[in-house]
């Protein structure tokens, strides 16, 4: 490009020079070629001082210009690329800016402002400028494709300016001295391409993208929720967007379905929703699962795979106490509830109900009396866990004492467990004999009482009583609840067996007895009764005197 340049600078120059020597016009000519200024042209060269346009025929004299006006200080000119008008159409506008003198020897310097019309980058910006033999430059800025003094010595400046972004502007300055005397003419041109024409149409791409999240860990009587995210992260809008859900065997949504489709619809480049699904599961265990999410155009996609592992409490109680106590003694139960399943129990609750024949003494562990029952805030019970309690009663009275107690607890079946203790009483036989008469003359009749007291709180059964006479008692009658049998030859009193003597109650017998010598004699009373493993005796000493 420069070489070309060159070539042409140096055949105009010399004719360009010689018509300046001859002509009265300032930097700048045409032609006219006919009054309504068809044919004009006005070329691009850009000269120090450019004055007015001037316009020409062949066969007219030029017409005499106006005075002109006092020049300023600055030669200032300037062209638009390639159009030569900078309002329209134009790509490229150069101007130069200059002092109108200068002087031998002193520093003279001028600048070139390139700038970019268009709204978009202008590239291979070149600008190419004459150097004149009277002109010795001793810097520039930029810097020139060739060192300062290879440009003096070809007679030409190039300046690559590369890319011009849209309006965007690059000076150039350039500084020398003049060497001799006469017009030192700076002739500037410049060259550039513009970007080549490119369609760029984006070719779109949607893409999915599936997340799964499940809880680890559940009960087998939670809901399990399943969260789905589904996103779009290509370019492409993705159309009809589906959640595609096959749960594994086990799991079922809530109202008993095992496949599911949850309709997303049309995600836009970026976008991402959320889903959610409802499921429970019919048994413990542990569950996998993958999702898979489908779009038109055979997207399809499948999410991370989940685990969750489903869980239950399972309680357990177990309650001890005596089987038989007997009346005036209280009962201590023992409880223990525990948790064999693989799942935490929580809220935990044990309640002892008495159902019959008992009251309430006291309670470990912070137990509560409420009305009837008992109870204890256990809280959470883990996998093998238990905790232990007692409740301690007093029986009401003889019978059956029946107490229940029952643990329940998030998510586990409530179990119980009943204890029964019988309440015996004791059955504690008074004998007492006495003689109504003492001493007792021979011949005269005396009578014995004998007296049952049961001091215990059982009812004695059978009670039996046996009496027996010496030699020197004679037989004579007896009386009393029981009816008496004689036997032992006429010395032995044998009553019938009384069925049953309630606690603090009294029975009594009499035996009539003869004097039939005198001495110190005994009348003796044997009883037993159905508890009774011996006999209980009893003696009375009467005096039989003559």
């Amino acid at each position: 490009m420069k070489a070309e340049y060159l070539k042409r600078f140096f055949f105009v120059v010399p004719f360009f020079v010689l018509w300046v020597a001859f002509s009265n016009n300032s930097w700048g000519w045409g032609f006219k070629h006919s009054d309504d200024d068809k044919g004009k042209h006005y070329h691009g060269h850009v000269n120090e001082d450019p004055g007015p346009r001037h316009y020409g025929t062949a066969h007219e004299k030029p017409k005499e210009e106006p005075k002109a006006e006092p020049k300023p200080d600055m030669l200032i000119t300037s062209m638009a690329y390639p159009t030569g008008n900078k309002d329209c159409c134009s790509v490229i506008y150069m101007e130069k800016i200059a002092p109108r003198t200068g002087a031998v020897g002193v520093p003279y310097e001028y600048t070139i402002k390139v700038t970019n019309l268009i709204d978009s980058k202008v590239e291979d910006v070149e600008v190419l400028h004459s150097l004149p033999g009277n002109f010795t430059v001793t810097s520039v800025d930029p810097a020139t494709v060739s060192s300062i003094s290879d440009s003096m010595k070809e007679g030409v400046a190039v300046w690559e300016l590369g890319t011009l972004e849209a309006h965007e502007t690059k000076i150039i300055k350039v500084a020398g001295t003049p060497s001799a005397e006469g017009k030192m003419p700076f002739c500037t041109d410049l060259e550039y391409r513009l970007p080549d024409i490119c369609l760029e149409p984006d070719i779109l791409q949607p893409k999915l993208m599936l997340s799964k999240k499940a809880p680890e860990k559940v009960l087998l009587c939670d809901t399990i929720p399943l969260t789905f995210e589904v996103k779009n992260s290509g370019t492409g809008f993705a159309k009809n967007v589906q959640i595609k859900e096959s749960l594994p065997e086990g799991l079922t949504t809530q109202d008993g379905h095992s496949s599911v489709i949850l309709k997303v619809g049309t995600l836009a480049p970026g976008e991402s929703r959320t889903a959610t699904l409802n499921v429970t599961a019919e048994e413990i265990g542990e569950y996998h699962n993958v999702a898979t999410a489908v779009a038109d155009g055979g997207l399809s996609v499948e999410s991370n795979k989940t685990t969750t592992v489903v869980q239950q409490p399972e309680l357990k109680i177990t309650k001890t106490g005596p089987e038989k106590i007997y009346l005036g003694r209280n009962i201590t139960y023992d409880i223990s509830v525990s948790n064999v399943g693989n799942g935490p129990a929580a809220s935990t609750v044990v309640t002892d109900t008495i159902l019959a024949n008992a009251t309430f003494i006291s309670a470990s562990d912070g137990g509560v009396m409420s009305g009837n029952a008992i109870q204890w805030n256990v809280g959470t019970l883990q996998p093998n866990d238990s905790k232990k309690m007692s409740v301690t009663l007093k029986p009401n009275g003889m019978g059956t004492v029946e107490d229940k107690a029952a643990a329940e607890a998030v998510c586990a079946d409530a179990v119980s467990a009943t204890a029964k203790t019988d309440v015996l009483g004791i059955a504690a036989i008074l004998l007492e004999v006495i003689d109504v008469e003492d001493p007792v003359e021979v011949g005269k009749n005396v009578t014995y009482i004998i007296t049952v007291t049961n001091q215990g709180s059982e009812h004695s059964k059978n009670v039996r009583i046996t009496c027996t006479l010496e030699p020197t008692m004679g037989y004579v009658s007896s009386s009393g609840p029981t009816a008496g049998t004689l036997g032992g030859e006429g010395k032995v009193v044998t009553f019938s067996p009384l069925p049953s003597l309630a606690p603090k109650a009294q029975a009594s017998w009499k035996v009539v007895v003869n004097a039939a010598e005198a001495g110190d004699v005994r009348f003796k009373v044997d009883m037993t009764d159905d508890r009774l493993e011996r006999p209980v005796e009893e003696t009375e000493a009467t005096h039989f005197y003559e």
